[in-house]
């Protein structure tokens, strides 16, 4: 080989190595990354393509993202829980006609095997799931992490989510509007501002949401005070503590009426007495897991300070539903 034909052939592999390393640093910078609930950075070659859900209120919100064509699995409760399949069904066929798969058992319990069949590029579940994140993520499956803990977790939760799904200006135009939202409902501290008893659902009437929990941030943002003075996320109270609290108002959730009016022994309550008990229902408009904590305050406040009317309330609430869902006559 002439030293001049060397030389090309050097110059020329060069150029194509350097060639090589340019493309490898493009597509490095084309990756996209996201902070979940645990502080990790969630790292995609690419916008999620196959994304499988393990919970609905995060499935949810997938769907206010407008992202939901990229779903292909789905919590089991989704079909087992009326108001939710029945507003979800609207927005997704495949939900409405059942056909989307359910790699999971109700409650927290996965199929990691069935979910690893749905070939997923992203999976999104509660820090809490703790099994099945470790699981997955040993075989190479990115989990994005929510705790839904206060109003700035779950915004910044959607945010991160909205990026990993290519997702990021709709995931600010909902945050934009919350953030608004909660602006214009600040109001100055109220002397004797009403307390409010909130249950948990399936008539634990007993079992309640201390402060510091993600139930007593809404109930503090509608204007009313937690009935529950204690610093826990979730204590079981007795019928003597009922008393002694003495809430203005109580809110059950998933519950019946009759789950209250029928306990004796908080038949002279005087929140019973008073007819101040009420069902958030149907409650998927008012999930507290996700953004809508705000219509969720919006409601509460309702009950609590009559001069917030009812028509205002419906107004508030269909303008949300619009912004959140992107789409009219939803509710």
């Amino acid at each position: 080989m002439s030293y001049k034909l060397f030389c090309l052939v050097a110059f020329l592999s060069i150029a194509t190595f350097s060639g090589c390393s340019h493309a490898a640093k493009n597509d490095l910078s084309k990756s996209i990354s996201a902070t979940d609930s645990r502080g990790k950075v969630i790292k995609l070659k690419d916008v999620a393509k196959r994304v499988v859900v393990l919970f609905p209120s995060l499935l949810d919100e997938v769907y206010m993202l407008q992202a939901g064509d990229q779903v292909v699995g789905i919590p089991q409760q989704v079909y087992q829980m009326e108001d939710t399949y029945a507003f979800l069904s609207k927005l997704d066929s495949r939900i409405a006609a059942k056909t989307l798969p359910t790699p999971t058992y109700g409650g927290q319990s996965s199929n990691v095997e069935s979910i690893i069949a749905l070939q997923p590029d992203l999976v999104i579940t509660f820090n809490t799931d703790q099994d099945n994140i470790e699981q997955l993520e040993g075989l190479d499956i990115p989990v994005f992490t929510c705790s839904s803990a206060d109003d700035k977790s779950i915004m910044a939760e959607l945010l991160g989510m909205g990026t990993l799904v290519g997702k990021q200006e709709r995931a600010q135009e909902i945050v934009d509007y919350v953030d608004g939202e909660l602006d214009r409902m600040q109001v100055p501290s109220i002397e004797n501002a009403k307390s409010v008893y909130y249950a948990w659902s399936k008539g634990r009437i007993m079992s309640t949401s201390g402060k510091g929990s993600l139930i007593d941030m809404a109930i503090r943002l509608s204007g009313a005070e937690n009935a529950c003075p204690l610093p826990m996320e979730a204590p079981n109270i007795s019928a003597e503590t009922m008393y002694k609290w003495n809430p203005d108002l109580i809110i059950l959730w998933n519950s019946k009426l009759s789950d209250v009016y029928d306990l004796k022994e908080l038949a002279d309550l005087p929140a019973v007495k008073n007819k101040q008990v009420f069902v958030m229902s149907p409650s998927f408009p008012f999930d507290p897991h996700t953004v809508k904590f705000l219509l969720f305050a919006k409601q509460v406040r309702h009950w609590s300070f009559p001069s917030y009317s009812e028509e205002q309330l419906k107004k508030e609430m269909q303008e949300a539903f619009e912004v959140m869902y992107g789409k009219k006559g939803l509710l």
